[in-house]
């Protein structure tokens, strides 16, 4: 077997590989510096989105105009047109010390966080 690098992008923490078959890009997120990126299969096209916090997981959008994405502090909406990130729901607003960290979905229950408590000392 031999593996090529098609896309050298450098992340903190890139994870969560996501194959979009009808517009063949390959999205991923980089976790600790909140950034979303989107290639094709021949790495001839890179995009990438910031986003204001720390990113745990995403789920596209089925016009493909964007994805909805689990941030630290709850679910956003990402317009991949406008790079706009617009706020649906924190689950949790009265825990700060939690985080949206993953996530799954799937067809019937929809998207279905992890949520984990993150262990920060005061200065």
């Amino acid at each position: 077997m031999k593996i090529e690098v098609v896309v050298d992008v450098k992340t903190t923490l890139g994870e969560g590989p996501l194959w979009d078959v009808e517009q063949e890009r390959l999205y991923w997120i980089d976790s600790f510096d909140g950034r979303v990126f989107r290639a094709t299969a021949d790495g001839s096209e890179i995009r990438c989105w910031d986003v204001p916090m720390k990113i745990g997981s995403m789920a596209l959008r089925k016009d493909g105009g964007g994805a909805v994405v689990s941030l630290q502090r709850g679910f956003h909406l990402l317009d991949f047109a406008t790079g706009e990130v617009t706020p649906i729901h924190d689950p949790e607003p009265d825990r700060p010390m939690n985080r949206l960290n993953g996530g799954d979905v799937d067809r019937k229950f929809g998207h279905e966080p992890i949520i984990i408590v993150e262990n920060r000392r005061s200065p």
